[in-house]
């Protein structure tokens, strides 16, 4: 993997994490492969079609990433690793979790197929 790949991917990640790409149909269909599987940190299973009929609806959480980290699966398939605090909209709490997102390149772009979000104890 080359650099220029593992900063594309972080920037995708971070890319998802803006209002504007959550509140995307049209963003988030691209970007989410059609077999899109996510563990969310209630403990809920998503896909794709749940994704695309709740996310744009949300009040966007404020989300700040750090501490990427990023590594090939095998080639065109990687696994990008981040620890986030997220402030949901109407919460003054932050939540704090680590993530994983696994991406695949399709074609010319790279989709994302798996998510997951642990909660964790909080971070600095």
């Amino acid at each position: 993997m080359t650099f220029k790949q593992e900063s594309l991917l972080i920037e995708l990640e971070l890319h998802l994490h803006k209002p504007e790409v959550r509140a995307s149909k049209a963003e988030l269909t691209r970007l989410i492969s059609n077999d899109f599987i996510e563990f969310a940190a209630s403990g809920c299973r998503f896909g794709k079609q749940e994704v695309l009929a709740r996310l744009p609806d949300e009040r966007a959480p404020l989300i700040e990433a750090s501490q990427f980290e990023v590594r090939e699966l095998y080639s065109g398939v990687c696994q990008v690793f981040y620890r986030a605090k997220l402030k949901k909209a109407d919460e003054n709490m932050t939540h704090f979790s680590m993530r994983s997102s696994i991406w695949r390149q399709h074609r010319e772009i790279w989709q994302m197929v798996f998510h997951q979000g642990t909660p964790c104890r909080p971070f600095m």
